[in-house]
């Protein structure tokens, strides 16, 4: 059975606006082996790029990444930023089938992105995804969180759906044959109270 609470051995760190290139390169290792894999398959040279555009998304107003370290080695991170500057997550919020009013109503200035999220496979299962986006999501200004799910990551949405986040909708890109699934939850996000 796994555990819902993350082994206590776990530092964890958060960064806002900024951390260093030698972290941005532990996080491309972890990001680069987590979604080259089954079930996103996605190319190990694409997702090495996470060291370019990793510290921008960091950089934009609301910025913040979240790192776990377990035996010297990152073995999670979250990375999440505001709405406000990002505007292919604009267009995603625009384009995504029967998107829930409150999103929309909301503002860019009110909405927070989870960017990206990534547990090694050995410690998977063990608390760590959901106290990463815990601390991630903690003492936000914002009043609303929304995050995609490709299609295929099936265990990846069962998992935010376990979390409370709500079905906003899906979308897919030009020329692209992979859905997107748009999830959101009103903040502050009750992580105490999901299983």
């Amino acid at each position: 059975m796994p555990l819902t609470q993350a082994p206590a051995q776990l530092n964890f760190q958060c960064f806002e606006g900024h951390a260093s290139p030698v972290l941005w390169t532990e996080v491309a290792a972890l990001f680069s082996a987590t979604f080259s894999a089954d079930p996103y398959f996605e190319d190990p040279a694409d997702l090495a790029a996470i060291t370019d555009w990793g510290p921008a998304q960091l950089a934009q107003p609301g910025g913040r990444l979240v790192v776990a370290h377990l035996d010297g080695t990152v073995a999670a991170f979250a990375l999440s930023h505001g709405l406000v500057e990002d505007a292919p997550w604009q267009e995603i919020l625009a384009l995504a089938l029967a998107p829930d009013a409150r999103y929309r109503m909301a503002g860019p200035e009110n909405v927070v992105v989870i960017h990206e999220l990534a547990v090694a496979a050995k410690h998977r299962g063990r608390g760590i995804a959901k106290e990463c986006v815990r601390r991630l999501l903690a003492q936000r200004t914002e009043t609303h969180v929304v995050l995609g799910v490709y299609g295929q990551a099936t265990s990846a949405h069962a998992m935010y759906r376990q979390w409370g986040f709500e079905e906003l909708g899906t979308t897919t890109e030009a020329g692209s044959p992979i859905t997107l699934r748009v999830l959101g939850h009103p903040l502050p996000w009750p992580a105490a109270g999901n299983p």
